[in-house]
């Protein structure tokens, strides 16, 4: 094995299970974590050694590629702009000018009135192009100028153009009116933008890797339904999960529809990324997505919380914890509530899961009123008392935050049970659980949870009639499992 191998190369052992894995892990250098929005990268390898081996090899050049970008960004260097966006600069350039792109300019003939407005507007075009031109210096054997630049050749190009067309888009041109519509719509936190830039990146980046070529050389009109299968079978071929396929198809998509939907030459074209095969159904063996996380036992939710409250060296960690398991509420959504979130004095405590500046909400759903019932309600009346700002939890409400409260809070969950599929995101399905031992319709559990209702569900009732429906079902529920 190699130096660099040895380096990155990291082997696992379980020995409740009984099992070896492998994955690449590289320490991001302390200058670039603000650029990749994270403190170290770890990537999956396998179980089987060789196969393991043989995958490091093309993770780490994928690595390399990424730090080095990412030390261009840091250094202000600038990729390349594609061929749209140069032409695009040209024809501000004419305009700046006074000369309209799209006017075919006309030639003198003997025949022609010298006051015609077309005539004129060749010869103010011819006036432009020859003091370009004399900026540089001549050839003395062809007496053609010599070093121009490559704007200014451009643009007398232009000049001297009949109705110039924009050039195809590409790949690159697709993912960068994606990224730019996305952030008009939306401005997102820095971290938030960044993982968007690198999921936008990750998708034409596969595509490319696919065919062989880069984003800025294939035009998104080229792809056919071959190549997109193609695609499909390079990322499967390089992702242990069928559904991470799907989930960088689904990118794939949307970057391509939203180019098909906006550019006007793409009008009618046909998204050949569209009608795929959906690799992660639970068929040929796949785990379903419902199964990919499992419920914590009731003796693991007691060695849990006895752990946490024994070694977590701060409160709101433990508070945290409490209010997860009391509510079925996400990570994210329990980190980023603000003081102001979180009613206690009322006869039906909640905390408003909302949409703010320092907290984006998965969906529509997602926004809601959670029921404080019980342990839930102590923990939330703690957390009031000891903010001291507008966050209820300051040390994890951040851009994220979350992802800094689950690592915290899964060290501790991995002293109890080493199952893979039970983390912090399994304490939503115990709660679900709680609700159908409750005899709680559907209705009221995607309400609680928030989940799509689907329906007149959507729209119709205001938010004390909900929070009502859902206090009653929660305390009715949780009552059962005492």
């Amino acid at each position: 094995m190699s130096k660099v191998i040895v380096e990155y190369w990291q082997e696992r052992k379980s020995k409740k299970l009984g099992s070896t894995t492998y994955r690449y892990r590289r320490l991001v250098e302390r200058e670039l974590r603000p650029v990749l929005g994270k403190g170290e990268i770890t990537i999956a390898l396998g179980k089987v050694k060789d196969e393991a081996l043989a995958k490091y090899r093309r993770v780490h050049r994928e690595v390399e590629q990424t730090f080095a970008a990412a030390w261009d960004e840091l250094r202000g260097i600038k990729k390349p702009k594609t061929a749209r966006d140069l032409f695009q600069e040209t024809v501000e350039r004419m305009k700046a000018l006074g000369f309209n792109p799209y006017r075919e300019p006309t030639e003198i003939d003997g025949d022609e009135d010298e006051d015609d407005h077309g005539v004129q507007d060749w010869i103010e075009r011819s006036v432009v192009a020859e003091g370009i031109a004399a900026k540089y210096p001549t050839d003395p054997e062809t007496d053609y100028p010599v070093g121009v630049s490559a704007e200014d050749t451009r643009l007398v190009r232009m000049l001297y153009t009949s109705s110039p067309k924009f050039p195809a888009p590409t790949l690159e041109d697709a993912k960068k009116l994606y990224l730019k519509d996305r952030f008009a719509l939306n401005e997102p936190k820095p971290l938030e933008r960044k993982k968007d830039e690198q999921r936008a990146e990750r998708a034409v980046g596969y595509i490319a890797k696919a065919l062989t070529t880069t984003p800025d050389k294939i035009t998104v009109a080229s792809i056919t339904r071959e190549q997109a299968r193609k695609v499909q079978n390079f990322i499967r071929g390089g992702v242990g999960s069928k559904a991470t396929v799907d989930r960088y198809l689904n990118d794939i998509r949307a970057i391509i529809n939203h180019a098909i939907s906006e550019v006007t030459e793409l009008h009618g074209l046909t998204n050949h990324f569209t009608g795929l095969p959906v690799l992660g159904s639970g068929r040929g063996g796949e785990t379903l997505e419902r199964d990919k996380r499992k419920p914590f036992t009731k003796d693991e939710l007691l060695k849990i919380r006895q752990r946490i409250d024994a070694h977590a060296g701060r409160e709101d960690l433990k508070l945290i914890w409490r209010m997860l398991v009391g509510t079925g509420c996400r990570l994210a959504e329990v980190t980023g509530l603000r003081v102001a979130d979180v009613v206690v004095d009322t006869d039906m405590p909640y905390v408003e899961v909302e949409w703010h500046e320092e907290r984006r909400i998965k969906t529509t759903p997602s926004r809601r009123r959670v029921p404080l019932i019980g342990d839930a309600l102590s923990a939330a009346k703690a957390a009031v008392g000891l903010s001291d700002g507008p966050m209820l939890f300051p040390r994890y409400g951040r851009a994220g935050g979350s992802t800094s409260a689950s690592a915290a809070l899964m060290k501790h969950v991995r002293i109890v049970t080493d199952d893979r599929k039970k983390v912090v995101h399994s304490l939503r399905h115990n709660m679900k659980d709680t609700l159908r031992r409750g005899d709680v319709d559907r209705d009221k559990q995607n309400l609680i949870l928030g989940h799509t209702l689907g329906g007149d569900g959507e729209t119709y009732g205001g938010p004390e009639g909900r929070l009502e429906e859902a206090t009653r079902a929660m305390r009715m529920a949780i009552l059962r499992e005492a």
